[in-house]
């Protein structure tokens, strides 16, 4: 007769080891859901609204429709193939595009770039168009900004400024007033093309959702609606402008570039002084211009929005740390301890206490990235920047996932268990039970908050615009209606 034999004491050492290895595995999943409930709980008991919040705001510059479609999908309509990885400055043909998409959705990073060529880019628009997955949405980082401040915010008084063409219109708030001079008869049209977790182009496979944007745009080029929007900010009395639409210029030539852009610093220095004023930068190409927005645009601002990819490249720009960050593919999500590090040297170079700036006015950054959000801020001019925070990296998993509310299933901790607060500095590690950290280095407030990332995203456009939004409106200024 058959029988089974023994385990011999291998194979019973193995089977043992196993075990422990799925036990460990099981164990950290279980750990992790309940870090991030915990998480989840704190964020609803802990963020408060300012004492004395923004009432009325003025929001522009740039605007315009996006078209948003699958970014592989779309490169497959236009036979176009997978090749190498390159990074444009602008986009002249399709093989420029294919590489520069290429080259970040390897990287996981968003990022614009402008065509050059307005015949080929409206046969991509209308290729877009014969997508099944098309949708429509309201475009531009101030509109973006300005519809998610309305829904956020109702009893916000919202004036805008930005070219608006009959479809955006239709997707504009009700709540939102549209000054005369931002209507338009056409719309300017953006290409938003998306990418999921994992998902392949040759041979690369993108480690987080995102997306790559590109657009034909004269209007937002050559920011024509600079001068309408500060005739409007100096005809009444706001207690907050917010600005964006720079980036949008990457594609103009020096000469052209350096004259809007003294322009625009001349217009904002010459706004109400007691009035505060918040930049919202998005990606650029070319380091010479980031250069002159830092040196000319940051000491004229209150607070400024970026997130990781600009904040890497502005330091590789301007000379500032771990400028080689930007050049590294792969590199997942920057350590903790290197974003502070160039959020330091940022406001001691830029802002109210620059030790060569000392006339700047900039005393609040707000630094976004997928996994970890910091706020760092001059305590004299800002405060509540912890429920500022906080709100930022909520709503950040509410909008990625279109949901009310936010449940642990639906999401992952992904920001690490241990890290430095700046080079060189003792290892902490993530407490989930007050997983909203302070902390003080040279007389600048840092505060960081983990983020809790949806695992299978709806919405990413507009994501860093939502929230900067959410975490400027639930930020006090220490002195509102006062020069801070």
């Amino acid at each position: 007769m058959f029988r089974l034999s023994l385990l011999t004491p291998v194979a019973v050492a193995v089977c043992i080891a196993v075990a422990a290895v799925l036990f460990s595995k099981l164990n950290l999943q279980e750990s992790k859901q309940d870090a991030m409930v915990n998480i989840i709980r704190y964020w609803n008991s802990s963020i408060s609204s300012p004492p004395r919040p923004f009432k009325k705001l003025v929001v522009g510059i740039n605007s315009n429709l996006d078209i948003i479609v699958p970014g592989v999908d779309l490169l497959r309509t236009l036979n176009i193939s997978p090749g190498r990885k390159k990074n444009h400055e602008s986009l002249a043909d399709l093989n420029q595009l294919q590489e520069t998409f290429s080259q970040y959705l390897a990287r996981g990073s968003a990022a614009e770039r402008p065509f050059l060529n307005k015949a080929l880019y409206q046969d991509i628009v209308k290729a877009a168009e014969t997508l099944d997955q098309t949708e429509y949405f309201v475009g531009g980082n101030a509109a973006l900004i300005a519809k998610k401040a309305s829904q956020l915010f109702p009893s916000l008084q919202i004036h805008f400024v930005g070219a608006v063409g009959p479809k955006l219109k239709a997707l504009m708030p009700e709540t939102i007033e549209l000054d005369p001079a931002c209507l338009a008869p056409q719309d300017e049209v953006h290409l938003i093309m998306e990418y999921q977790v994992g998902e392949a182009w040759g041979d690369s496979a993108a480690p987080v959702a995102n997306r790559f944007v590109t657009s034909f745009d004269e209007t937002n080029l050559h920011m024509k609606m600079l001068e309408p929007f500060f005739k409007v900010v100096n005809s009444a009395e706001f207690d907050l402008i917010v600005l964006s639409g720079l980036h949008m210029m990457d594609a103009l030539t020096p000469d052209l570039f350096v004259q809007r852009l003294d322009q625009f610093v001349f217009l904002l220095r010459g706004a109400p002084k007691s009035t505060v004023s918040h930049l919202e930068l998005a990606s650029m190409a070319n380091a010479v211009f980031v250069k002159q927005i830092a040196e000319k645009v940051l000491p004229t601002i209150n607070s400024l929005g970026l997130n990781e990819q600009e904040l890497v490249f502005a330091s590789k720009s301007c000379g500032g740390p771990h400028a080689d960050l930007f050049d590294q593919e792969n590199h997942g999500q920057p350590d903790i301890h290197k974003i502070s590090d160039i959020l330091l040297w940022l406001m001691k170079r830029y802002g109210k206490s620059a030790e060569q700036k000392s006339e700047s006015r900039l005393s609040r950054i707000h630094f976004h990235s997928l996994t970890y959000h910091i706020i760092a801020v001059v305590e004299k001019a800002w405060s509540n920047s912890e429920s500022a925070v906080a709100a930022g990296a909520q709503i950040a998993g509410l909008q990625a996932c279109d949901t009310a509310e936010l449940k642990a299933d639906l999401l992952d901790l992904k920001v690490p268990a241990k890290f430095q607060l700046f080079s060189g500095d003792t290892e902490r590690e993530l407490d989930p039970l007050r997983p909203v950290i302070s902390w003080r280095k040279d007389d600048i407030l840092f505060v960081l908050s983990p983020v809790l990332v949806c695992k299978k995203p709806v919405k990413t456009v507009g994501l860093g615009d939502a929230i900067s939004a959410t975490g400027l409106m639930f930020s006090q200024t220490q002195s509102l209606g006062q020069e801070i």
